[in-house]
């Protein structure tokens, strides 16, 4: 068969090493406008799940409050009947009226909250139900602490808000401060002492004069104060001392660059702020520029400040 007869056949070039370099580099390109986008989604995500979160121990407060008359307290110093201080929490107050929680209806809040008596025979005791971790009280966006907490305690990303006092005064001055917020804690006479304590009486909705709708009443927290993961500092909902279950105002809003020992300070590790439950109920994101004059003044139920929660 001579040349001219043969069929022709068009070439196929192959991509050269520039070509597919350039691809990969725009492959990449790519990658990387995507990924924060996608990263930013999901914090959105999450977020709002700590919202929801916030929402329903808010919506548990007040049916706790419709229920008692009182509003639950941040810490009680100890039960009817015990010998020494245990800081039973608000958080066990409310558990009964949050929906699905099966370590409300295992809890006997007759006992200790470190009780390892089994009273009913259901094979747990308070003193194995607070090592549980409850979703609720658990913001996805907080990283957990570094190691095992004391007593192998569940975590929790929430605190009560007791006002703009130092939590640590409960504890550490005498007699102590009033506490000026809406979730206060509670000094049980008999470890008074020749102490005469304002903290002996629960808080009501009807305290609030400055306004339910501009009164924080719970906020976030998490286990890194000084910008890593601790296992000292953070929040756990099954035990009261030294604000572990409670914080105020006192210590300067969202800060994770701490040199000393903080307790019951409020922050997050979202973007910018953190989430805060009003007395009203509602949740509200609060950016860390937020004004700390203004932070404080939100803390207390009666200050009579004239100041509004961006």
């Amino acid at each position: 068969m001579s040349a001219r007869n043969r069929i022709s056949r068009p070439s196929r070039p192959a991509f050269t090493l520039v070509e597919l370099l350039v691809v990969i580099a725009i492959i990449g390109v790519l990658v990387a406008l995507l990924l924060p986008a996608v990263q930013a989604a999901r914090e959105a995500a999450r977020r709002m799940s700590c919202s929801n979160k916030l929402k329903q121990i808010a919506l548990a407060t007040h049916n706790f409050h419709d229920t008692y008359q009182v509003l639950p307290y941040a810490t009680r110093s100890r039960l009817a009947g015990e010998g020494v201080d245990s800081y039973v929490t608000g958080f066990i107050q409310i558990l009964p009226f949050m929906e699905g929680d099966a370590i409300a209806r295992r809890w006997d809040p007759k006992l200790p909250r470190n009780s390892t008596v089994d009273s009913d025979g259901d094979g747990y005791t308070n003193a194995q139900l607070q090592q549980m971790k409850i979703p609720t009280f658990t913001c996805p966006t907080m990283t957990p602490p570094s190691a095992q907490l004391s007593e192998n305690r569940g975590p929790c990303s929430y605190l009560f808000s007791s006002g703009s006092v130092d939590v640590q005064s409960f504890h550490y001055v005498s007699p102590d401060p009033e506490y000026d917020g809406v979730i206060v804690p509670y000094k049980d006479i008999a470890t008074m002492g020749g102490d005469v304590s304002p903290n002996k009486l629960e808080t009501k909705l009807r305290d609030i004069i400055d306004g339910t709708s501009n009164t924080l009443l719970a906020g976030e927290t998490d286990f890194a104060p000084r910008g890593q993961p601790s296992a000292m500092y953070g929040g756990v909902w099954a035990y009261g001392y030294i604000g572990y279950s409670w914080g105020s105002t006192f210590i300067k809003f969202n800060r994770h660059d701490n040199t000393t020992t903080v307790y019951g300070a409020y922050r997050s590790q979202h973007p910018a702020g953190a989430n805060f439950a009003i007395s009203d109920g509602s949740v509200r994101f609060v950016n860390t520029s937020i004004d700390d004059v203004i932070y404080k003044a939100s803390s207390t139920r009666n200050g009579g400040e004239i100041s509004q929660l961006p």
